[in-house]
């Protein structure tokens, strides 16, 4: 309270509440040679008061200022530019008046909006798959062959059933895969043949190293090759740990939804549904390119000529098509299995990803 005494006199009009009941009445609060005086109407009702027993609300635009006062009395004003230089002369509220301050600069608001966008972008961006990719390291693998042991039951159960391939096709197909296989003795490889007609041509790799080919990928092959191509491909995925991360990802970036929304209601589910989460996994773009990377570098390690990847690809972009052309003319029969399809397909098929194998061939 020690303000100087060349100081103009302060006065704060308002109401005053006791306390004891919701009644109001008029108050007047005033600062004169460094005494700090609440009145609130007859002489016997002024009362002296030190700069330590009040306590000052902070400023929000030009809503009521309130000062706490003892024996729970409070005083409350509309006059906030007044309660602003009561704040500065008996040295109170320094960061509320900072925060009031900040709130009305229109700069620095258009700049702190910006630079929370930006590190949201960059967590979701860059931060979560960074964090996902140590997450997913450093789990056991119990948990990567329970949650694909978990995935593959659910599938057999809806979306896929017996291969239809003869016996011998099948074994000739594992013979062929063998060498390739081999080349990766750190991980433990199995792969397996399915018919899936509601997903078509398709394979896919599962965290614990179980390679999946429906019956219309074998189909669709006109070369054993071609298959060794797309199953170096789905061993990509695997030595990348690209599932669990898809997994662990998925489930952070729901974790960052429930922390910026406030919604708890999905958060004690994520770990019952990672199964669906795998079953429903679309990879990144940039595990993508990691996979493809890997599946180039493997064939030509192997001696494998890197087109019958591409010539796979753009045979199975024409089969795609043509389901989905087939899907719009009869929605009553394919339409929900076009739906599963087009969720489980992890293998978008650009024309950038068939370039990179053809230049490989070229050359």
């Amino acid at each position: 309270m020690a303000s100087p005494r060349s100081e103009p006199g302060l006065t704060i009009h308002g109401r005053f509440y006791t306390g004891t009941d919701s009644r109001s009445r008029p108050a007047r609060l005033s600062l004169a040679e460094g005494r700090l005086q609440l009145d609130t109407g007859p002489a016997e009702h002024r009362r002296e008061l030190t700069s330590r027993e009040v306590t000052l609300s902070p400023r929000v635009g030009n809503t009521p200022r309130y000062l706490y006062l003892p024996d729970d009395g409070v005083f409350e004003t509309t006059e906030n530019d007044q309660v602003d230089i009561l704040s500065r002369r008996i040295h109170q509220g320094l960061g509320a008046r900072l925060v009031h301050r900040l709130e009305n600069h229109l700069g620095l608001i258009l700049a702190a909006a910006l630079a929370t966008t930006l590190v949201t972008v960059l967590t979701f961006t860059h931060g979560i798959p960074a964090l996902s990719s140590l997450v997913a390291r450093a789990l056991p693998d119990e948990l990567a062959s329970q949650m694909s042991q978990e995935t593959l039951q659910q599938m057999d159960d809806f979306m896929l059933s017996p291969s239809g391939l003869p016996a011998e096709r099948q074994r000739s197909l594992q013979a062929h895969f063998t060498p390739l296989l081999a080349s990766e003795p750190e991980h433990s490889f199995q792969v397996m043949f399915r018919s899936g007609e509601g997903i078509g041509a398709n394979a896919f790799a599962l965290p614990d190293g179980t390679i999946i080919f429906t019956d219309d990928m074998v189909q669709l092959a006109k070369h054993p090759d071609e298959l060794s191509a797309v199953l170096a491909h789905e061993m990509g995925h695997v030595v990348a740990n690209h599932g669990l991360r898809g997994v662990v990802q998925s489930s952070l970036v729901g974790w960052m939804i429930v922390m910026m929304t406030g919604d708890l209601s999905a958060a004690s589910d994520m770990v019952v549904v990672a199964p669906a989460l795998l079953m429903n996994l679309s990879y990144s773009r940039g595990m993508e390119r990691e996979a493809d990377a890997y599946a180039l570098e493997l064939m030509l390690a192997e001696g494998l000529e890197p087109s019958h990847f591409s010539n796979l690809m753009l045979r199975l972009e024409a089969s795609h098509q043509q389901r989905k052309e087939k899907g719009s003319a009869d929605t009553d029969s394919n339409g929900w299995g076009e739906r599963i399809g087009g969720a489980l397909s992890s293998h978008p098929l650009t024309r950038e990803r068939i370039e990179q194998f053809e230049r490989a061939s070229a050359q």
